[in-house]
Order: structure tokens, then C-alpha cells, then sequence
């Protein structure tokens, strides 16, 4: 039986409450206003701390931005997930990752282009990781994707003549692309875009008719 974890000290939680403030504070800040508008001082006011001391947490506003991307990583890696819980077909469960997706960066869309700027550049930067050292952005989507691919393999739903490592790049692109061009042009449709390119997905990953 592993020992239980030591309680955490007063000290140490007073840490974490103030690591957590900020983070929330800053997420706050740059939906409303996006990375490059938001100031580390604006952060540090609202977050009710003085600016050494947010210094004392994260060295540069590119560092709290950070370390937000794990947070949204492990969130979409929880909306593939749970969609196993349902009786869905891997090409649905598909269709509603790309649907939430689409769907929450309507609702955020200044802090959504900050993360997918920023993370183009956050695992190049010589700054201190707050993120994981996987050069992979978003592995832990990435890994729900595969696993999602993989079942689907295995029921027969999805074409087996390829491996799932190699779906999952085709997939992962695909979708990467569709952010890349909202980047660069704002007025893009990606919510439409976004469904479309789940709905040939589907398609495509469908295994080929008995011959």
C-alpha cells in the first residue's frame, strides 16, 4: 500500500491558490482582450498580488500563457473520452469533438487565436516550460484521437490499412488546417469548415466495401 500523500501546508496551499488566481485572472484577460493587448500589470491588479510577485510565479506573460495550454489539452483530450461513454460510431464521436471544438472558440475566440499563436512557438522558446516536453503540441489530444481511432478499428468501423499512428496525423492535419487558415483570416467560417471536414473524415476513415 503506497503512503498517503503528506496534507498540504498552509504555505504551500496559499502558493497554489495564488498560482491558480492568476492563471484564472490572466485566461480572463486574454478572451477579452487577446495575449498582445493584455498586460502583465493588468494581470497582477486583477489577481490582487504586486507585479515582483506574479515574477515570482511565471517570468514573462508568454509563460502564463503556458501554462494554460496543458489545461485546454486535457480538456479536449476529455471531450474525445467521453464520448466513448456514448453508443455514438467513431465517425460521429468524430463529429462532435470538431463540433465542440468549433463551438468554443466561438464563445472564446480572442483567447482561442492567443493559445494557437502562442503555442506555435511555446516549445521553441527558451523560457522555462511550464507545458509538456513532448514536441507534439497537444499530445494529450493527439493520444485521445488515436485511441478513438484505434476502437474504431477494432469494431470494424474504421479502415484497418493503415496504422492508427498515421490516421491520427492525417486527422490532427486536417484540423490543424482549418486553424490555421481562421489565423490568418479571421472571417473564416471555421465552425462550418470545421464540421465539413469531420463529415469527409467520416468518410474517408470508413473501411472499403467488400470487393
Amino acid at each position: 500500500m503506497e503512503p498517503s500523500p503528506a496534507p498540504e501546508g498552509r504555505r504551500e496551499r496559499k502558493k497554489r491558490e495564488t498560482r491558480e488566481r492568476i492563471l484564472q485572472v490572466a485566461q480572463a484577460q486574454f478572451n477579452r482582450h487577446g495575449f498582445e493587448a493584455t498586460t502583465v500589470e493588468a494581470i497582477a491588479e486583477q489577481a490582487d498580488i504586486s507585479k515582483p510577485t506574479l515574477f515570482n510565479y511565471f517570468p514573462s506573460k508568454l509563460s502564463i500563457l503556458q501554462a494554460l495550454l496543458p489545461e485546454v489539452d486535457e480538456r479536449f483530450a476529455e471531450v474525445i473520452e467521453a464520448t466513448a461513454q456514448t453508443s455514438a460510431v467513431t465517425g460521429k464521436r468524430l463529429e462532435a469533438f470538431f463540433n465542440y471544438v468549433a463551438s468554443m472558440t466561438e464563445a472564446t475566440p480572442h483567447l482561442t487565436r492567443s493559445l494557437m499563436l502562442q503555442s506555435l512557438q511555446v516549445y521553441g522558446s527558451t523560457e522555462p516550460s511550464e507545458g509538456p516536453s513532448d514536441l507534439r503540441r497537444f499530445p494529450a489530444t493527439r493520444n485521445a484521437l488515436q485511441n478513438l481511432l484505434e476502437a474504431g478499428i477494432q469494431r470494424g468501423e474504421v479502415r484497418s490499412d493503415a496504422r492508427p499512428e498515421q490516421l491520427t496525423e492525417y486527422v490532427t492535419g486536417i484540423y490543424v488546417h482549418q486553424f490555421m487558415t481562421w489565423l490568418i483570416d479571421p472571417n473564416y467560417p471555421l465552425h462550418r469548415e470545421l464540421v465539413a471536414a469531420a463529415t469527409f473524415l467520416t468518410a474517408a476513415l470508413r473501411p472499403a466495401p467488400p470487393a
